[in-house]
């Protein structure tokens, strides 16, 4: 490796959780190496519909038997009281969070709500981080595009949901607005690149607009050393973290 942090000030205590979830979006075979690599490292893992497709539900187990947390993201979107009866399997097979679209609307949330427990939530996506406003008017929707997130995220607290999924552009003001509510931010990187999320940013422009917990997943299984660059997270989340001190 040619960086060491190490011996570099500041430090995160030893055995420290990182605010992160881990994006598990890719085969079982590749996941099965990421949940050994991080799995003391990081809040938890994010459960998509790829790795889902292959291995349905005992994923969450797996994840679950290594104590770690998960985030079934699976975006539901439907009749209310499917989402409901969908989501209400999903935490009986022990997921921690549970994507829903906010945009599936009010009834459909409320139900959604109701299944959420005591350490179990559900969390309302605003617009994917792969749209911008062009995409928005090709839909048909005329709004603004933080407005129109912003609209979606009202909706979603307001029918009692405590967690959004939206994008570092609109993270602060959300924030500002529902201070108490976990908003966690895809489309991060360690460094802006090019690729299909439009709405994208940093690590420390996450956490400096308020965001609760940040998706992570391209930086590290696409670095040439995934070792070097998990030094760099940490590094840059000491440093987060001492700057909030």
């Amino acid at each position: 490796m040619n960086l060491c942090f190490n011996d570099r000030k500041p430090r995160l205590p030893e055995g420290d959780r990182l605010p992160l979830i881990f994006a598990l979006d890719e085969s079982y075979e590749q996941a099965r190496i990421w949940l050994q690599r991080l799995k003391d490292k990081v809040w938890g893992f994010k459960v998509g519909s790829i790795l889902f497709a292959e291995r349905g539900p005992s994923i969450i187990e797996e994840i679950k038997a290594e104590e770690s947390k998960v985030f079934l993201d699976l975006k539901y979107h439907d009749i209310g009281r499917t989402v409901q009866m969908a989501i209400r399997q999903s935490f009986k097979n022990r997921a921690d969070l549970i994507s829903v679209h906010a945009s599936g609307g009010r009834a459909m949330l409320e139900l959604a709500a109701k299944e959420q427990t005591e350490t179990q939530s559900v969390a309302a996506i605003t617009l994917l981080t792969s749209l911008d406003q062009k995409d928005l008017k090709e839909i048909g929707w005329e709004k603004d595009l933080a407005q129109q997130v912003e609209d979606l995220a009202d909706l979603a607290f307001h029918s009692g949901l405590r967690a959004l999924v939206c994008s570092v552009q609109e993270v602060g003001r959300l924030k500002a607005k529902y201070p108490d509510r976990v908003f966690i931010t895809p489309g991060v990187r360690l460094e802006i690149s090019k690729d299909e999320q439009k709405r994208t940013g940093t690590l420390n422009e996450a956490f400096d607009q308020g965001s609760s917990l940040v998706v992570l997943g391209r930086s590290l299984y696409q670095a040439k050393d995934w070792e070097e660059t998990w030094q760099k997270i940490q590094f840059t989340m000491a440093e987060i973290r001492s700057s909030k001190l």
